[in-house]
């Protein structure tokens, strides 16, 4: 605390003479055992300040310990002029000051370490002073000086402060005068170069006048040891300490217009050496500049000095004027200081403020000060985060410019942006600036993913920026599974990296392409992740992932009721067959289905150019034609995010003798409306013949796999544009250069990435694989996963992802080995992608092992199972078929197909509820063309309706359906695109239900790969576990 004494009320007291004699301006030290001065003293001696810490030893002298005992220390004082002065002691415990045996001081109580003010006019001439002290217990601390009256001073130019140096920390003695244009110093280890001063024990006192309109003034110090600070006779800032070198601030707010004395004390003790004081009145109106501008002053001299040589309004902190000049009459090159002020209104949250100076630089939000690097320096970018309240807020920029260079940037920037809504879960919400600082509006904003640009210097191509000097921010909001999560920022030049509030990377400088990574704790749940990045001069690179994202979000309720009685179902064999060989079918928007042969695994049609394509009506039976002008026969095909069919690839040679099968590649796309194809133009990577496309959350198709155009493996990484209806340039998709197999079952992530759950058409595993990995599309990583078991018979098993989704768990049934005579397996593993380290375990066995297995989602949230053989012969055909139950993890067997459901055979969930089993060509050569529908048991229930629904449905959103009442369970089910047992995009998503009776409210997930854009089926599901019909409705 600090105590102005009255002294009127203090008391007189008569201290004994001291026992030793000492020169002119030591003291003359008494040390007595006890707390009392009492007695004859312990010992004697002449100290030369009263500056003590005994806390770990004691005084040193007649044998005294670290407690219980007192000190009286007596001075003759010579004081040069009348005047106030100011008497500061420190104690822990009790001290007393006397003046002429006057008390001025009186804290004669244990306490910890507390300083006493107290300000005595004193007369011109000799007085004594004497400080009298006690230690009691704990610490030992004590230390007395003063100041005031008037002080030597040199005669400076009225800009210029009159410093006085002194040896000693007590400002005390007879100084060394000289002029200084600034209080800016950094000794370091050194001394001062004045006088005979030494590196350590000094003191100094800076005066000057300046002149100040109306108005608050605040004054910024920094120390390294203690400072202190006057405005006229007031104490604006007292650090009077031994420390390291940190700011104050301090502001006195009403300030009256003329000319004020500025003064400043400091002493050094020991160890590094700094001393920096600035000040600044009022600034400019702010009705001066618009309300997006700074208010800029400019000063001559490098301490923000008197009043300003220079103003005016600037659009942004931006500047770098070399050996220049900002061009302003009274400003040169170096040896000048600005700054600048602005107000901003922001939200409740975080701020953070990006600073690049040559020389020194500060920054303040109101009066906090964020950024502190004033000192000589080249070029050097520095960032802080700071917390804001919502409102309006003053933002300031100090600046000085002592020699060489001239640079100087500043801007700040919030955590939320406008139009982060508008972009997914899985995208990126970027801003791009045309400066360096973030600062100002953005020239660009969009969505965009993944985070991944090798700018060169080019440029990012948007709102007119180059390829140097812009900077851009990058958020998204995604949900994380829990743990910890691995950032990893790769830049050229600067980067930072946010996970909410937490700076986790900061490399805020102009480098080449470096890699920094930080594994950080991250709770489950949604969190937001920030990048920001700035380009400089040469090259531009930015890439950001991280690990852990993507999390599914809370897992549904299982679905209600259930069959109790009559659950077996039944087969109908339609009464008439497909008039095209049916090996890929597509169930369209309009509930119709796409069935492609192409040739049909028929060279005769081949050669004859006998191809076909045909739309099945399952409601009427009719069967409409498609012209087919090349063969699609073993084509890769999906629903585009339209409801268009995108088909890729296809046959271009049957094989010889000596020759493999060639793959076309071919791009055509299916319009169910106008029921015709359209070709869209060739694949990048070569030709495919039995390719795998998978549907990307950002509504992309990946495509990869087959035999390319002479019949080798294809490793080629695909990419459908879905925003730009083409394939991507393979120097525009990450390669990875693997080959994936033909047919290979790939599975998309609620993370984005890419699971390949082993099951693919012909033959073993891949070589020197687990027969399962992780590719991570961005990175360009294959991950292994362990546990599957029989890799080398997992040709045309089944893979599903099991319902709902939000499970990410998937089970892989049966599969043999077309090229080996053993008998395939009745395994199913399963396997939880949700895991962070995930790996298959086993499931219950099929009651038969087979391949050619046809796994189909139903709306009961059940997984039917159907078809398959032994080996491809009719006599090896397996009729069997059962209904996995998810929750249970069990089989239940139900009535088989009545057809035999070989090679080239498919089954697929229609709108209706109803299972459609199509295909069988046995190696014979042969093909049944018979179709058989399975009805569940649910097809002799009364059906919930639903009546009323919108006909979009987009991520996060609530939509309102008018339904028959009772409903529990509402979900969408992506219709199928199945070939050779393999149908990677089928899904079934579960929508959480608010309400009852015949209006409920659906809620749609905030994740695109949970629910890639397309149409869908939507179903409800009543309390006994009856669904619906399905009801079509788009999403994304």
């Amino acid at each position: 605390m600090f105590a102005l004494v009255d002294l009127g009320a203090l008391l007189l007291v008569a201290p004994s003479a001291n026992a030793i004699t000492c020169p002119a301006g030591q003291w003359a030290a008494d040390y007595y055992e006890g707390t009392s001065l009492t007695g004859t003293p312990a010992g004697s001696r002449c100290d030369s300040e009263i500056y003590f810490t005994w806390t770990d030893q004691g005084p040193g002298i007649g044998g005294l310990g670290t407690e219980n005992f007192s000190v009286r220390w007596t001075q003759t004082v010579t004081f040069p002029a009348e005047g106030t002065y100011t008497f500061t002691g420190v104690a822990d415990d009790g001290i007393r000051v006397i003046l002429d045996g006057t008390t001025v001081i009186n804290g004669w109580v244990d306490q910890g370490p507390t300083a006493y003010t107290a300000e005595p006019h004193i007369t011109a001439g000799q007085h004594q002073v004497v400080v009298e002290y006690y230690q009691h217990g704990a610490g030992s601390v004590v230390a007395f000086d003063w100041s005031g009256g008037p002080p030597p001073t040199a005669s400076c130019e009225p800009d210029q402060w009159s410093a006085a140096y002194y040896a000693g920390r007590t400002l005390s003695g007879t100084p060394t005068l000289q002029c200084e244009t600034a209080v800016n110093h950094d000794w370091g280890a050194g001394a001062p170069g004045v006088g005979t001063l030494g590196v350590d024990n000094f003191s100094v006192r800076w005066i000057r006048t300046d002149t100040f309109e109306a108005g608050p003034v605040t004054f910024t110090a920094t120390a390294d040891d203690g400072i202190r600070v006057w405005l006229d006779n007031t104490l604006v800032i007292d650090e009077w300490r031994d420390q390291g070198t940190p700011t104050f601030t301090g502001t006195v707010p009403a300030v009256t217009a003329g000319e004020h004395t500025i003064k400043v004390e400091y002493y050094e003790a020991g160890g590094g050496a700094v001393a920096r004081v600035s000040y600044a009145g009022a600034p400019p109106p702010a009705s001066v500049c618009q309300a997006t501008q700074w208010s800029a002053s400019y000063f001559a001299g490098t301490a923000l000095a008197g009043n300003a040589v220079a103003q005016r309004c600037e659009d942004a902190v931006d500047h770098d004027w070399g050996e220049g000049t900002p061009g302003l009459p009274g400003i040169g090159a170096d040896n000048f200081s600005a700054r600048w002020t602005r107000t901003d209104t922001f939200q409740a949250g975080q701020v953070t403020f990006n600073a690049t100076a040559d020389d020194g630089i500060r920054v303040w939000l109101d009066n906090t000060l964020v950024i502190d690097e004033w000192r000589d320096q080249g070029p050097e970018p520095y960032s802080e985060t700071v917390d804001v309240t919502a409102g309006t807020h003053t933002i300031k920029v100090e600046y000085y410019e002592k020699g060489g260079g001239a640079l100087v940037r500043a801007g700040y920037t919030t955590t939320v942006e406008t139009g982060v809504s508008a972009c997914t879960s899985i995208e990126w919400s970027a801003a791009y600036f045309n400066n360096r600082t973030l600062a100002g509006a953005p020239v660009a904003e969009r969505c965009e993913a993944p985070l991944s640009y090798d700018f060169g210097e080019t440029g990012p191509g948007v709102g007119g920026l180059g390829g140097y000097n812009f900077s851009a921010r990058w958020l998204r909001t995604d949900r994380f599974r829990g743990g910890t999560t691995t950032i990893s920022a790769t830049a050229d030049d600067g980067v930072r990296v946010w996970l909410d509030n937490t700076k986790v990377i900061d490399e805020w400088r102009a480098q080449g392409p470096t890699t920094f990574t930080a594994t950080v704790p991250v709770t489950e749940g949604v969190h937001t992740v920030r990048v920001e990045y700035y380009q400089g001069d040469g090259g531009g690179l930015v890439r950001a992932s991280y690990t852990g994202g993507g999390a599914p979000g809370p897992l549904p309720a299982p679905p209600p009721g259930g069959c109790t009685s009559n659950c077996q179902g039944s087969w109908t064999v339609l009464p008439y067959e497909a008039p095209v060989r049916s090996i890929h079918a597509t169930v369209l928007r309009t509930g119709n289905v796409l069935l492609v042969a192409g040739s049909g695994n028929n060279q005769q049609n081949f050669e004859n150019g006998v191809l076909t394509s045909k739309v099945w009506n399952p409601n009427t039976g009719a069967f409409a034609d498609v012209p087919t002008a090349d063969d699609l026969f073993c084509v890769g095909h999906t629903q585009l995010s339209d409801g268009r069919i995108l088909l890729a690839g296809g046959t271009r040679a049957y094989p010889t003798p000596t020759e493999n099968y060639y793959g076309l590649d071919v791009t055509y796309i299916f319009d169910p409306i106008a029921g015709t194809y359209e070709i869209v133009g060739d694949m990048p990577g070569g030709g495919h013949w039995y390719p795998s496309l998978v549907n990307l959350g950002n509504g992309d198709v990946f495509a990869t796999g087959g035999l390319n155009e002479t019949g080798s493996g294809n490793v080629s990484v695909e990419m459908w544009d879905d925003s730009a209806q083409r394939w991507k340039q393979l120097n525009e998709v990450q390669q990875t250069y693997s080959y994936w197999g033909l047919y290979p079952n790939m599975i998309l992530m609620s993370d984005g990435r890419l699971f390949y759950a082993g099951t693919h058409t012909f033959g073993n595993a891949l070589p020197g694989t687990s027969g399962s990995e992780i590719y991570d599309l961005d990175a360009g990583t294959i991950t292994e996963v362990a546990g599957l078991r029989d890799i080398d018979f997992r040709d045309q098993g089944g893979t599903v992802l099991l319902p709902p989704a939000q499970a990410q768990k998937v089970m892989t049934l049966g599969g043999g080995n077309s090229y080996s005579p053993l008998d395939p397996t009745a395994k199913t593993d399963i396997i939880d992608l949700s895991a962070p380290d995930p790996s298959w375990t086993a499931g219950p066995d099929l009651a038969a092992g087979k391949m050619y297995v046809s796994p189909v989602i139903l709306p009961d949230g059940k997984v039917f199972e159907t078809g398959g053989a032994k080996h491809n012969y009719n006599e090896y055909a397996v009729h069997e078929a059962s209904m996995y139950d998810p929750v249970t993890n069990t089989f239940t067997p139900m009535p088989a197909d009545p057809l035999n459901r070989m090679y080239h055979s498919s089954a697929f969930l229609l709108p209706d509820g109803r299972v459609a089993a199509i295909g069988n060509n046995p190696s014979d050569g042969s093909f049944d063309l018979g179709i058989s529908v399975y009805s569940p048991w649910y097809m002799n229930r009364a059906r919930p309706t639903i009546s009323d629904a919108p006909a979009q449905f987009d991520y996060g959103g609530n939509y309102d359906l008018t339904v028959s009442g009772g409903i529990g369970r509402a979900t969408l089910i992506r219709p199928s695109s199945v070939t050779h047992s393999s149908d990677p995009n089928q899904r079934s998503v579960d929508l959480p239900i608010t309400g009852t009776g015949t209006s409920i409210s659906v809620e749609m997930p905030t994740n695109p790969n949970l629910v890639p854009p397309g149409y869908y089926m939507l179903f409800v599901q009543d309390s006994s576990g009856v669904p619906s019909v399905a009801r079509w409705v788009h999403v994304g």
